[in-house]
């Protein structure tokens, strides 16, 4: 079983809302249905798990039937900060040890079936997947690719999705849930990961400057 666990529980401070970054509109769907629906649509996928604030949940789970999104399974309630809302939205799912799942960020409204589908294949031989891009290939308009890492010596921007084996992450969170730590694949040992080229379009939305660029892309493929 393949699945998403798409995760947006944060306020977004950076952006200048009234509400979560994630609800604002554009072209009259929330940001964060850009996302869901790229996942909705992939055939890989079976199952998507969404993890929300709480006083969000009622309004996120209207989106099933508003976007026709079938795939959607349960609006979970998050965390303080991103890794409990992670752990949390494991603890929640009923799954088999193989299953593969998917942690994706909300805020990454671009991400590509390409990027989904790789994810998926390289768990048929490593316990673990994530895709990156080379600090360079920074765009200048984008201020937040994603979190910097090292990688083979080069300085390089972790993306989203990173794909788990369900029971190696779910037990990864729960026995370092008092350990702060970046993302989630900095909870796996090294050599169970595939580290693989991301997509610099798949970028995190952080500022103002990022929604305008995304609105722009957005309209760009329309």
């Amino acid at each position: 079983m393949n699945v998403a666990l798409i995760v947006f529980a944060g306020s977004g401070s950076r952006i200048h809302s009234d509400i979560p970054k994630q609800f604002i509109k554009i072209n009259d769907r929330e940001m964060v249905i850009y996302s869901i629906k790229k996942f909705n649509e992939n055939p890989l996928i079976d199952e998507i798990d969404l993890v929300t604030s709480k006083e969000y949940i009622p309004y996120v789970e209207c989106f099933k039937e508003k976007y026709h999104l079938e795939k959607i399974n349960k609006v979970i309630a998050g965390g303080d900060s991103r890794q409990a809302s992670v752990r949390l939205g494991l603890e929640a799912l009923i799954l088999q040890e193989n299953d593969k799942i998917l942690i994706h960020d909300g805020d990454r409204p671009l991400v590509s079936d390409a990027l989904i589908n790789q994810a998926i294949d390289y768990l048929d031989e490593f316990e673990a997947a994530c895709p990156f891009i080379y600090v360079k290939e920074q765009i200048p308009q984008i201020s937040n690719l994603g979190r910097r890492h090292i990688l083979n010596g080069e300085e390089i921007h972790i993306q989203t999705p990173q794909a788990f084996k369900f029971g190696l992450i779910k037990n990864k969170h729960i026995i370092n849930k008092d350990i702060a730590v970046s993302d989630d694949i900095s909870l796996v040992d090294e050599s169970m990961v595939k580290y693989y080229h991301g997509d610099k379009f798949n970028f995190k939305v952080t500022t103002d400057d990022d929604l305008e660029y995304l609105k722009e892309c957005i309209e760009q493929k329309r």
